[in-house]
């Protein structure tokens, strides 16, 4: 993940790349047992028939997996997901040195189940750090974000935020009217008055209407000024700060 770096003017940044190109950096199939770091491989056999003494990792997956038990399963370290045609997608965690080319530690948890657009929302917990997956029901086709997105009213758009001292700010804006999803880096900060030259995104994008977000909450980094302005205005193919 790369910080961002402030501006002295509002930037737009276009999702100019064909769809093939962000395809190849951002979305791909499940194959040959490993996809960005992860044990993942597609089963032809259904999911998901209840585990007797399958417990869920953690109390917030819980909830997610009881709300949607013919599609969702955690047995141990393992989580399945159901996909069309009768397949599954397993998602296997990694807790040793052994278990994953690309990261030794790897923890999956559902987040969310987006029914009407046909996604799987999946936390993935690293060493230090995380990120999450927007895993489609429908072929398994995975696009990595920097976080759990947060859905536009419309749920046509999603924001995706990582903003902490240890891996900085990672800023992802998500076109969900595109398949697969189009993945925007928006690698500027805002430059409103007060903005200091090492200041953070607040951690919490809100939604204003669906085309403008606003990040709120108590930024990580100490000094910040709180009544700076943090407005992100979102087009189709764009995303620019605003300070008027």
């Amino acid at each position: 993940m790369l910080m961002l770096r402030p501006v002295l003017a509002v930037v737009a940044l276009l999702l100019a790349a064909p769809s093939q190109a962000q395809t190849g950096e951002r979305t791909a199939t499940p194959s040959k047992g490993l996809l960005w770091g992860s044990k993942m491989t597609i089963e032809n056999q259904p999911c998901c028939t209840t585990l007797k003494g399958a417990k869920p990792a953690d109390r917030s997956e819980a909830a997610v997996l009881a709300a949607v038990p013919e599609r969702a399963l955690r047995d141990g370290p393992i989580l399945k997901l159901k996909l069309q045609g009768n397949r599954t997608l397993k998602i296997t965690d990694c807790d040793d040195q052994y278990a994953c080319q690309a990261d030794r530690f790897r923890k999956h948890r559902l987040a969310a189940w987006w029914p009407a657009l046909g996604y799987y929302v999946v936390t993935v917990g690293l060493y230090e750090d995380s990120m999450a997956y927007l895993i489609s029901e429908r072929d398994g086709r995975t696009t990595h974000v920097a976080a759990p997105p947060v859905l536009s009213p419309s749920a046509r758009r999603a924001v995706a935020l990582q903003s902490n001292p240890m891996s900085g700010v990672d800023l992802n804006v998500v076109d969900l009217t595109s398949d697969p999803p189009k993945v925007l880096e928006v690698s500027t900060m805002p430059a409103c008055a007060g903005a200091g030259p090492h200041s953070f995104l607040r951690p919490k994008p809100v939604w204003i209407d669906d085309s403008r977000v606003r990040f709120e909450g108590v930024s990580p980094q100490p000094g910040d000024n709180p009544d700076t302005k943090q407005l992100l205005r979102v087009g189709d193919g764009t995303a620019e700060w605003e300070c008027q």
